[in-house]
Order: structure tokens, then sequence, then C-alpha cells
């Protein structure tokens, strides 16, 4: 039943919207390919990143809550994703109980993730704010399947820096300083990890 209701082949290409904050909740989306951020702007025009959304992971669940998108969310590159609309999903959480679950499951994993990020970073120094980002990115990847040592940033440093809270000069210094003691190699946005285990212990061995 939950098959015949997802859309799949969907695709975006960079820098267009998945969904925006204020619209009515129509769907909730997973990402197969690619990879979007979640964020927000201020009153003042700012604009606060908070997070990234990679392969297998879905996005729109916030939306339950209040029937309304929360935040907007923007392809980093192109996406491919699968839409399951409202109208086809409620009907499955009132006949599938298992279903009802696991969307309760995922979303509070969710707001649980977002808490422990926020706890954590605010234990660390800019350096280890850097370090946590990358060791978490890196296990996250490493739960989907994918390389946790050779990857690419698809978000720009400016992305990662209004993530953190940071500034851009702060994460490209950071990034040298790790080059430079030889935990990672950098080319561009190509990522070569070689001392997990120096990141982890500097980000506060939280990731």
């Amino acid at each position: 039943m939950l098959e015949a209701a997802v859309q799949r082949g969907r695709q975006l290409p960079t820098g267009v919207a998945l969904m925006r904050a204020g619209d009515p909740m129509a769907a909730l989306f997973v990402v197969r390919s690619g990879s979007a951020k979640r964020y927000s702007v201020t009153l003042q025009g700012a604009e606060q990143v908070h997070g990234f959304v990679l392969p297998g992971e879905a996005v729109g669940l916030e939306g339950f809550a209040s029937g309304r998108y929360t935040c907007e969310v923007s392809a980093l590159e192109p996406l491919s994703y699968c839409r399951v609309p409202m109208r086809r999903l409620e009907p499955l959480l009132e006949r599938l109980p298992g279903l009802r679950r696991e969307i309760l499951r995922l979303l509070g994993q969710a707001l649980e993730e977002s808490q422990r990020l926020r706890c954590e970073l605010a234990q660390i120094d800019a350096r280890g704010r850097v370090a946590h980002f990358l060791a978490d990115l890196s296990g996250r990847l490493a739960r989907r399947g994918l390389s946790p040592v050779e990857f690419r940033l698809s978000m720009s440093r400016a992305d990662i820096a209004r993530h953190l809270g940071l500034t851009l000069e702060t994460v490209s210094r950071a990034l040298s300083t790790f080059k430079r003691e030889g935990w990672l190699r950098v080319r561009a946005r190509d990522i070569s990890v070689l001392r997990p285990d120096a990141l982890t212990a500097l980000g506060g061995g939280l990731a």
C-alpha cells in the first residue's frame, strides 16, 4: 500500500526550493541522491542554516506538528527524491499502526539530533565545531552506505559557517589547519579524512 503512495523519480535542479516555510504540508519527501540545505531567513534578511539533508533522509517531518513547513529546503546539487502526498499518506497512517510508529520515530529522532547538536556545539570552540561537523557528516554518510573518508562538500564554506555560528574566515582557517596537521586532504570541496580519530577528539568526542 505504501509503495503505491510513493511518487518516484522526481528531480530538482541546483538552487531550486523543495519546500517553502509557511506553506501547507502537502507531502513528505525522501532524498534519493544529491543533498539539500534546511534554512530560514530572519526579518533582517540574514540566512540561518539549520542543517543539511543527505541521501536516505526524510524532509518535512516537522510539518506534522502544525500542518505547515517550518523552514526552506533547497537543492545544493541536482537532487533526486521521492514524494509522498499527504492525501495518500494520511489514510495509510490510520490503517497501518507500524507506519505511524515509524513516522513518529523519525520525527523524534530528528528533534533529538537537532537538540543534541545545539548542546554539543555550545560546549566547544570554533575549531572544535568545524571538526565536529566533519566527523558528524562522515558518520551520517557511513550509516547510509557511503564513504565516510572520501566525500565532496556540496555545501559552501559560507553555508557551513552559518550552520555553525562562525565566520567564513574561521571555517576556512580551521580547514587549512586540519590540512596542515595531516588530518585532511582538501582539494576545493573534495575532502579526504586521514585522521577521523583526531577530528572526533577535537570535536569533543561527541560526533
